[in-house]
């Protein structure tokens, strides 16, 4: 996840990291929707998004926290919708990642064309639908603090910070029941907002965990799906582990190859590959001690950073070439003993992610759906080839232990099996959602065709892919596509960086 300009143009995790330069600057806050007492159904009014002022409707739709109880707690799930420049009463709706991510904060960037620029060609005759699912953006949101300013050490030494975690679970039961935080309720929630709006079908649009959520609802609502756009797919049945170790050895492998291919990086730093694992591997007894600024004390200071964060903050890192040309460099400081550039990467990545993200429900949705579905044979096969391990794994299956969410029943983890029209585009360095997972969920999908962008990562995008995404939604179909013409595109990788300059102060 380039300059401010360049960054416009990714989705919020891959903008986080770019180039390490726009981290908080260019990353659009979700835009708070002003409270409303809620009530069910459909609230909207009119109103316009980006600078552009597009027309469109913003409000809230109302749906029991319970649905099968059809009782008890209503909640607020926000909505925004950018309207056809001529309506014909179709709709693309667009889902986020995550999970934990909104949709709705994504708005004003494809109202003016700085994201996503297929569905802003789309709109000539399709509205763009967004939706914050149930316990993400502003709809009826956990806002664990997982990662508080100034206390870098209550982050640096867990991915899941046990006492924090703890705090918010027991601070969110007076306003939710994470129980009902998961994707079969959210895509219905999508189904009765669809209904609401007035669409017959749809088209989905989803990226990483949104995949996910586009391929359960095509099983749970079959009937009103037109087709779906699949960006970086996570399938059920076939999504990567946790912290996917072998995606991440994969990417780094693939960058530690083209810097010895750079003329640059390779003269600035040869020993990449050997000096990467000698600072793996001081890591003792599972901690090293780092040195951070602080910006508002004006000191440094020294932080033990757990290895388990380490290699899980650099495959966030690696999600996108922008952010990993930075690793190089960091990684020769750290080996010569200045370890201030690693610390601050990893602060940078982590406040950052915690800005997108909402960590309580991501828990609740991965709790339920994902980690009770995990293989040892499958976590250890991944980990004993990667610099990464089952370090991540581990950690937030104990931290789905103090969660405490059910889980979903086994046949939630089935393959989703649809003759729907689909385009599937993957990225090769993929950290998070490998290609071959998508390639595997193709056997069940028989007009789905993918798509792989050699030397991109977590959500690749160029011009190609936007006119091959309009092309599909225009035709309902992708059998005629040309796929080959964005594989042969060759993509744009930034240079290598060799300084902090340009990196932002937290």
């Amino acid at each position: 996840m380039p300059g401010a300009a360049a960054a416009e143009h990714v989705e919020v995790i891959r903008r986080l990291l770019a180039g390490l330069a726009v981290v908080l600057a260019t990353a659009a806050p979700a835009q708070t929707a002003a409270p409303l007492a809620p009530a069910l159904g459909l609230h909207v009014h009119a109103c316009t998004q980006g600078k552009a002022r597009v027309a469109g409707e913003c409000g809230t739709f109302g749906v029991y926290e319970n649905r099968a109880a059809a009782s008890g707690r209503i909640i607020a799930l926000r909505v925004a919708v950018l309207k056809a420049k001529r309506p014909t009463g179709k709709a693309i709706f667009f889902i986020a990642g995550g999970p934990g991510e909104s949709s709705v904060q994504f708005a004003p960037d494809i109202a003016d064309g700085n994201f996503e620029k297929g569905l802003t060609t789309l709109r000539d005759s399709y509205d763009i639908v967004f939706v914050d699912e149930r316990g993400m953006g502003d709809s009826n949101p956990s806002r664990c603090d997982a990662v508080p300013r100034g206390d870098p050490a209550a982050y640096f030494g867990q991915i899941f910070p046990a006492k924090l975690y703890a705090a918010c679970r027991q601070r969110y039961s007076a306003v939710g029941d994470p129980n009902f935080y998961n994707t079969a309720n959210a895509v219905d929630d999508l189904d009765d907002i669809r209904a609401a709006l007035g669409y017959s079908r749809i088209v989905l649009s989803g990226g990483s965990y949104g995949t996910y959520t586009s391929l359960i609802y095509v099983r749970r609502h079959p009937e009103h799906v037109e087709s779906a756009l699949l960006n970086s797919a996570s399938p059920p049945h076939f999504g990567a582990l946790p912290g996917e170790p072998a995606g991440a050895q994969v990417a780094l492998d693939d960058l530690i190859a083209r810097c010895r291919r750079d003329g640059f990086c390779s003269s600035h730093f040869p020993q990449f590959a050997a000096h990467f694992y000698a600072v793996l591997g001081r890591f003792k007894g599972g901690f090293w001690d780092v040195r951070l600024p602080n910006v508002r004390t004006k000191t440094t200071q020294v932080v033990p950073l757990a290895k388990q964060v380490f290699v899980d903050e650099l495959r966030h890192v690696l999600y996108d070439p922008d952010a990993a040309a930075n690793l190089p460099f960091v990684v020769e400081r750290a080996y010569r003993g200045d370890t201030e550039p690693l610390a601050r990467m990893m602060n940078i990545t982590m406040v950052g992610l915690a800005d997108d993200l909402d960590m309580g429900a991501f828990l609740s949705y991965t709790c339920a759906e994902e980690i009770p579905f995990l293989s040892e044979g499958a976590i250890a096969a991944a980990a004993a080839h990667s610099y990464a391990g089952d370090l991540r794994i581990r950690a937030q299956q104990q931290a789905c232990a103090n969660w405490k969410v059910a889980a979903m029943p086994a046949s939630f983890n089935d393959p989703v099996r649809s003759a729907i029209p689909m385009l599937v585009i993957s990225g090769s360095d993929d950290p998070a959602t490998p290609p071959r997972y998508a390639t595997e969920a193709l056997a069940y999908l028989p007009n789905a065709r993918q798509l792989i962008v050699k030397g991109a990562g977590h959500v690749p995008e160029s011009p190609c892919i936007d006119a091959l995404t309009v092309e599909f939604v225009r035709a309902g179909s992708a059998r005629d596509l040309d796929l080959a013409k964005c594989a042969a595109v060759p993509f744009k990788l930034p240079p290598f960086k060799d300084s902090t300059a340009g990196w932002p102060q937290l």
